[in-house]
């Protein structure tokens, strides 16, 4: 079992509903996309086994009941500094590097949480309802692992 797959079971064991992604890409690498996403270990073997190094997409929003906020370079984090220093700091949560920046999870709550690019500042996106996100350990297509 490649690092890969066992990663998407274990995301998948946590409650976070993955799908298979293109090797070292983004794009989705099956039927439905982000809308086949699942915890189900039996299609997470199946599409592993069938392709060991397919990046891991995790589907954002009440599927999951996460979303991310997506930290893309030096503009991303110049805009998350401006706004922490108008509204306090981000609390402490889980976060994965990437290959342009990072990715600061958090458990959705109460309130629905959209898609936006752009919107809260110059290399900040957010991935909710109807988004995906890239897990660790795929492999950007610069080449550099998520981790």
């Amino acid at each position: 079992m490649t690092s890969l797959h066992t990663a998407a079971l274990q995301l998948a064991q946590n409650g976070l509903a993955v799908f298979p992604c293109q090797p070292r890409g983004k794009q989705p690498a099956c039927d439905g996309g982000l809308h086949a996403a699942t915890t189900d270990p039996e299609r997470i073997n199946r599409w592993w086994q069938a392709f060991p190094e397919l990046n891991i997409g995790i589907a954002t929003g009440a599927v999951s009941d996460i979303f991310v906020l997506d930290i893309d370079g030096e503009d991303g984090e110049g805009s998350l500094l401006k706004l922490e220093g108008e509204h306090g700091a981000l609390p402490p949560t889980v976060e994965a590097i990437t290959g342009k920046g990072r990715h600061c999870y958090f458990r959705v709550g109460k309130h629905r949480i959209a898609n936006s690019v752009g919107q809260l500042g110059a290399g900040l996106d957010v991935r909710g309802d109807g988004g995906y996100v890239i897990a660790p350990p795929s492999v950007h297509p610069n080449g550099r692992p998520y981790c």
